[in-house]
Protein backbone atom coordinates (compact mmCIF):
# COMPACT_ATOMS: atom_id res chain seq x y z
CA UNK A 1 0.00 0.00 0.00
CA UNK A 2 1.25 3.35 -0.97
CA UNK A 3 1.92 6.06 2.14
CA UNK A 4 1.41 9.50 1.41
CA UNK A 5 3.11 12.66 2.96
CA UNK A 6 1.52 16.34 2.91
CA UNK A 7 2.97 19.65 3.72
CA UNK A 8 0.18 21.97 5.01
CA UNK A 9 0.88 25.47 5.49
CA UNK A 10 -2.00 26.15 7.35
CA UNK A 11 -4.41 22.97 8.42
CA UNK A 12 -6.29 25.70 11.23
CA UNK A 13 -10.54 24.68 11.01
CA UNK A 14 -11.27 28.29 11.11
CA UNK A 15 -9.00 30.26 8.80
CA UNK A 16 -9.94 29.92 4.88
CA UNK A 17 -6.75 28.51 3.57
CA UNK A 18 -6.82 25.73 6.68
CA UNK A 19 -10.80 25.22 6.02
CA UNK A 20 -9.67 24.37 2.07
CA UNK A 21 -6.62 22.75 3.36
CA UNK A 22 -9.38 20.08 4.90
CA UNK A 23 -11.80 20.59 1.94
CA UNK A 24 -8.29 19.10 -0.36
CA UNK A 25 -7.39 16.73 2.17
CA UNK A 26 -10.85 15.07 2.13
CA UNK A 27 -11.07 14.86 -1.87
CA UNK A 28 -8.24 13.28 -2.08
CA UNK A 29 -10.09 9.76 -0.66
CA UNK A 30 -7.26 8.31 0.43
CA UNK A 31 -6.81 6.14 3.50
CA UNK A 32 -4.27 7.66 5.99
CA UNK A 33 -1.83 10.54 5.09
CA UNK A 34 0.75 12.12 7.51
CA UNK A 35 0.44 15.63 7.29
CA UNK A 36 3.45 17.77 8.35
CA UNK A 37 2.58 21.49 9.10
CA UNK A 38 4.24 24.62 11.11
CA UNK A 39 4.42 24.30 14.94
CA UNK A 40 4.92 28.17 15.55
CA UNK A 41 5.34 31.24 13.82
CA UNK A 42 7.95 33.65 14.21
CA UNK A 43 9.63 36.62 12.02
CA UNK A 44 10.01 35.90 8.40
CA UNK A 45 8.19 32.32 9.11
CA UNK A 46 5.67 32.79 6.17
CA UNK A 47 8.23 32.88 3.98
CA UNK A 48 10.60 29.87 5.20
CA UNK A 49 8.27 27.49 6.26
CA UNK A 50 7.61 26.27 2.78
CA UNK A 51 10.87 25.53 1.99
CA UNK A 52 11.56 23.57 5.29
CA UNK A 53 7.77 21.69 3.77
CA UNK A 54 9.86 20.61 0.60
CA UNK A 55 12.89 19.45 2.54
CA UNK A 56 10.31 17.23 4.29
CA UNK A 57 8.63 15.89 1.65
CA UNK A 58 12.15 14.68 -0.02
CA UNK A 59 12.65 13.32 2.84
CA UNK A 60 9.61 10.79 2.77
CA UNK A 61 9.81 10.60 -1.26
CA UNK A 62 13.46 9.02 -1.05
CA UNK A 63 11.51 6.45 1.32
CA UNK A 64 9.27 5.64 -1.17
CA UNK A 65 6.13 7.97 -0.08
CA UNK A 66 4.13 10.00 -2.41
CA UNK A 67 4.27 13.47 -1.29
CA UNK A 68 1.47 16.11 -1.39
CA UNK A 69 2.08 20.15 -0.80
CA UNK A 70 -1.29 22.02 0.25
CA UNK A 71 -2.06 25.44 0.30
CA UNK A 72 -0.61 28.46 0.02
CA UNK A 73 0.24 27.77 -3.42
CA UNK A 74 0.35 30.90 -5.50
CA UNK A 75 1.02 29.93 -9.10
CA UNK A 76 3.56 32.99 -9.66
CA UNK A 77 5.45 31.01 -6.59
CA UNK A 78 7.74 29.04 -9.36
CA UNK A 79 10.54 27.94 -7.17
CA UNK A 80 8.18 25.61 -5.01
CA UNK A 81 7.04 23.87 -8.00
CA UNK A 82 10.29 23.46 -9.34
CA UNK A 83 11.85 22.38 -6.37
CA UNK A 84 8.69 19.79 -4.94
CA UNK A 85 9.85 16.23 -5.41
CA UNK A 86 8.56 14.53 -9.13
CA UNK A 87 4.80 13.39 -8.80
CA UNK A 88 4.08 15.80 -5.99
CA UNK A 89 0.43 16.50 -6.08
CA UNK A 90 -0.54 19.95 -5.33
CA UNK A 91 -3.31 21.77 -4.80
CA UNK A 92 -5.25 23.79 -4.33
CA UNK A 93 -3.52 26.29 -6.58
CA UNK A 94 -4.36 29.79 -6.48
CA UNK A 95 -3.87 33.16 -7.76
CA UNK A 96 -4.73 36.55 -9.01
CA UNK A 97 -5.26 39.39 -11.44
CA UNK A 98 -5.12 42.97 -11.47
CA UNK A 99 -8.70 44.65 -12.84
CA UNK A 100 -8.15 48.47 -11.30
CA UNK A 101 -5.32 51.05 -12.21
CA UNK A 102 -1.59 50.74 -11.24
CA UNK A 103 -0.85 51.96 -8.41
CA UNK A 104 2.56 51.24 -6.89
CA UNK A 105 5.36 48.63 -7.57
CA UNK A 106 3.66 45.65 -6.10
CA UNK A 107 0.39 46.53 -8.72
CA UNK A 108 2.85 46.91 -11.55
CA UNK A 109 4.12 43.57 -10.42
CA UNK A 110 1.12 41.76 -10.77
CA UNK A 111 0.24 43.08 -13.89
CA UNK A 112 3.68 42.51 -15.70
CA UNK A 113 5.52 39.90 -13.73
CA UNK A 114 2.81 37.82 -12.43
CA UNK A 115 1.97 36.12 -15.69
CA UNK A 116 5.20 35.09 -16.91
CA UNK A 117 5.62 33.56 -13.57
CA UNK A 118 2.40 32.10 -14.01
CA UNK A 119 3.48 30.97 -17.38
CA UNK A 120 6.85 29.63 -16.30
CA UNK A 121 5.17 27.52 -13.45
CA UNK A 122 2.32 25.84 -15.29
CA UNK A 123 4.98 24.71 -17.59
CA UNK A 124 6.66 23.06 -14.76
CA UNK A 125 3.47 21.27 -14.08
CA UNK A 126 3.23 20.57 -17.48
CA UNK A 127 6.69 19.13 -17.60
CA UNK A 128 5.98 17.09 -14.33
CA UNK A 129 2.63 15.56 -15.99
CA UNK A 130 0.41 16.64 -13.22
CA UNK A 131 -2.96 17.41 -12.95
CA UNK A 132 -3.50 20.93 -11.82
CA UNK A 133 -6.07 21.36 -9.42
CA UNK A 134 -7.07 25.23 -8.87
CA UNK A 135 -9.08 26.78 -6.23
CA UNK A 136 -11.09 29.41 -8.70
CA UNK A 137 -11.34 30.04 -11.98
CA UNK A 138 -9.55 33.50 -12.00
CA UNK A 139 -6.73 32.30 -13.48
CA UNK A 140 -8.46 30.68 -16.72
CA UNK A 141 -6.93 33.40 -19.48
CA UNK A 142 -3.34 32.50 -18.45
CA UNK A 143 -3.95 28.25 -18.50
CA UNK A 144 -6.06 28.27 -21.73
CA UNK A 145 -3.13 27.82 -24.26
CA UNK A 146 -0.55 26.14 -21.81
CA UNK A 147 -2.35 23.10 -20.44
CA UNK A 148 -5.04 20.92 -22.08
CA UNK A 149 -8.33 21.17 -20.61
CA UNK A 150 -8.17 17.60 -19.40
CA UNK A 151 -5.51 18.16 -16.89
CA UNK A 152 -7.22 21.06 -15.61
CA UNK A 153 -9.76 21.18 -12.66
CA UNK A 154 -10.60 24.72 -11.80
CA UNK A 155 -13.07 25.75 -8.89
CA UNK A 156 -12.42 23.49 -6.31
CA UNK A 157 -13.66 25.64 -3.84
CA UNK A 158 -17.24 25.05 -5.68
CA UNK A 159 -16.83 21.34 -5.05
CA UNK A 160 -19.88 19.58 -4.00
CA UNK A 161 -21.28 22.76 -2.74
CA UNK A 162 -24.42 22.74 -1.03
CA UNK A 163 -27.11 25.53 -1.96
CA UNK A 164 -29.33 26.07 1.24
CA UNK A 165 -33.11 26.03 1.01
CA UNK A 166 -34.43 27.51 4.75
CA UNK A 167 -38.25 28.03 4.73
CA UNK A 168 -37.96 30.15 7.71
CA UNK A 169 -36.22 33.43 6.53
CA UNK A 170 -34.91 35.62 9.34
CA UNK A 171 -35.48 39.46 9.18
CA UNK A 172 -32.16 41.60 7.77
CA UNK A 173 -31.45 44.58 10.58
CA UNK A 174 -28.06 44.75 8.47
CA UNK A 175 -27.72 46.57 5.42
CA UNK A 176 -24.28 45.64 4.35
CA UNK A 177 -21.91 43.45 5.65
CA UNK A 178 -18.37 43.50 4.84
CA UNK A 179 -15.03 41.67 5.48
CA UNK A 180 -12.36 44.02 5.64
CA UNK A 181 -9.11 42.81 4.59
CA UNK A 182 -6.05 45.90 4.45
CA UNK A 183 -4.70 44.26 1.29
CA UNK A 184 -2.85 46.06 -1.68
CA UNK A 185 -5.13 44.21 -4.11
CA UNK A 186 -8.86 43.93 -2.10
CA UNK A 187 -10.23 46.98 -1.32
CA UNK A 188 -9.59 50.20 -3.28
CA UNK A 189 -10.93 53.83 -2.92
CA UNK A 190 -14.41 53.02 -5.03
CA UNK A 191 -15.20 50.27 -2.08
CA UNK A 192 -14.60 52.99 0.93
CA UNK A 193 -16.66 55.60 -1.19
CA UNK A 194 -19.38 52.89 -1.83
CA UNK A 195 -19.08 52.04 1.91
CA UNK A 196 -19.23 56.08 2.54
CA UNK A 197 -22.56 55.96 0.12
CA UNK A 198 -24.35 53.28 2.43
CA UNK A 199 -23.41 55.22 5.27
CA UNK A 200 -24.42 58.48 3.85
CA UNK A 201 -28.21 56.80 3.48
CA UNK A 202 -28.25 55.72 7.13
CA UNK A 203 -27.98 52.37 6.00
CA UNK A 204 -26.17 50.12 8.77
CA UNK A 205 -23.23 48.78 7.44
CA UNK A 206 -21.52 46.23 9.91
CA UNK A 207 -17.59 45.42 9.21
CA UNK A 208 -15.23 42.75 10.65
CA UNK A 209 -11.31 41.69 10.16
CA UNK A 210 -9.00 44.32 9.68
CA UNK A 211 -9.38 47.38 11.12
CA UNK A 212 -11.75 50.12 9.23
CA UNK A 213 -11.69 53.86 9.74
CA UNK A 214 -15.43 53.92 9.38
CA UNK A 215 -16.43 56.22 11.99
CA UNK A 216 -20.62 55.28 11.52
CA UNK A 217 -19.87 51.36 10.62
CA UNK A 218 -20.52 49.18 13.73
CA UNK A 219 -16.68 47.31 13.39
CA UNK A 220 -17.45 43.99 15.25
CA UNK A 221 -13.19 43.11 15.33
CA UNK A 222 -12.27 39.47 14.00
CA UNK A 223 -14.81 36.54 14.63
CA UNK A 224 -15.04 33.27 14.04
CA UNK A 225 -16.86 31.37 11.43
CA UNK A 226 -20.17 30.58 13.74
CA UNK A 227 -20.36 34.11 14.76
CA UNK A 228 -19.65 35.58 11.21
CA UNK A 229 -22.80 33.13 10.43
CA UNK A 230 -24.86 34.47 12.59
CA UNK A 231 -24.32 38.28 11.56
CA UNK A 232 -24.77 37.05 7.58
CA UNK A 233 -28.20 35.43 8.71
CA UNK A 234 -28.99 39.16 9.67
CA UNK A 235 -27.57 41.10 6.62
CA UNK A 236 -29.03 42.07 3.03
CA UNK A 237 -26.08 42.74 1.17
CA UNK A 238 -22.34 42.15 1.38
CA UNK A 239 -19.15 43.68 -0.25
CA UNK A 240 -16.64 41.95 -2.39
CA UNK A 241 -13.05 42.69 -2.82
CA UNK A 242 -11.49 42.63 -6.09
CA UNK A 243 -9.08 39.91 -5.74
CA UNK A 244 -11.33 36.68 -6.01
CA UNK A 245 -15.53 36.74 -5.77
CA UNK A 246 -15.08 32.85 -5.25
CA UNK A 247 -13.96 33.13 -1.98
CA UNK A 248 -14.70 30.97 1.08
CA UNK A 249 -16.66 34.32 3.00
CA UNK A 250 -18.45 34.89 -0.49
CA UNK A 251 -19.70 31.40 -0.50
CA UNK A 252 -20.76 31.48 3.04
CA UNK A 253 -22.81 34.51 1.80
CA UNK A 254 -24.36 31.96 -0.81
CA UNK A 255 -25.09 29.77 2.10
CA UNK A 256 -27.23 32.22 4.20
CA UNK A 257 -28.61 34.28 0.66
CA UNK A 258 -26.76 37.43 1.12
CA UNK A 259 -26.37 39.31 -2.23
CA UNK A 260 -22.76 40.05 -2.71
CA UNK A 261 -22.19 43.48 -4.55
CA UNK A 262 -19.13 42.98 -6.96
CA UNK A 263 -17.06 44.62 -9.56
CA UNK A 264 -18.27 44.09 -12.86
CA UNK A 265 -14.40 43.42 -14.04
CA UNK A 266 -15.01 39.82 -12.48
CA UNK A 267 -17.97 38.77 -14.08
CA UNK A 268 -16.09 36.09 -16.18
CA UNK A 269 -15.90 34.92 -12.50
CA UNK A 270 -19.76 34.02 -11.76
CA UNK A 271 -21.07 30.63 -12.33
CA UNK A 272 -24.43 30.58 -13.95
CA UNK A 273 -26.00 28.51 -11.39
CA UNK A 274 -24.99 30.93 -8.91
CA UNK A 275 -25.79 34.44 -10.94
CA UNK A 276 -28.38 35.27 -8.86
CA UNK A 277 -26.38 35.53 -5.75
CA UNK A 278 -24.29 38.62 -7.60
CA UNK A 279 -25.12 42.03 -7.78
CA UNK A 280 -22.42 43.38 -10.34
CA UNK A 281 -21.43 47.28 -9.84
CA UNK A 282 -19.87 49.50 -12.40
CA UNK A 283 -17.38 51.30 -10.31
CA UNK A 284 -17.30 54.02 -13.23
CA UNK A 285 -20.93 54.52 -13.81
CA UNK A 286 -22.27 54.79 -10.52
CA UNK A 287 -26.10 55.16 -10.82
CA UNK A 288 -26.91 52.15 -13.00
CA UNK A 289 -27.76 50.19 -9.57
CA UNK A 290 -27.59 52.55 -7.07
CA UNK A 291 -31.56 53.06 -6.79
CA UNK A 292 -31.55 49.33 -6.44
CA UNK A 293 -29.13 49.31 -3.09
CA UNK A 294 -30.52 52.39 -1.59
CA UNK A 295 -34.08 52.35 -1.82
Amino acid sequence: MKKYTAWCSDYNNISGEGQLARKFVKSLKLRKIKIHKPLHSFFLSEYIYPYFGIIILWFFYLQGHRTIYINYLPLWNVPIFLLCPPKTIFGPITGSIQINNLRGLKSFIRYFIFPCLYKLSLYLLKLKNNKVIFATNILNKHTKDVIKKTNIETNFILKNIKLKRTKKKNKKIYDLIVYYRNHENKFFQHHNDLIDKFLKKNKKVIIFGDYSKFSDAKYIGRLSKKKVENYLKLSKYSLSGDDNLLSLFNLQCIHHNVKIIYNIKLKFQVVHYLRRFFIPFDYEKKNIIEKKLFN
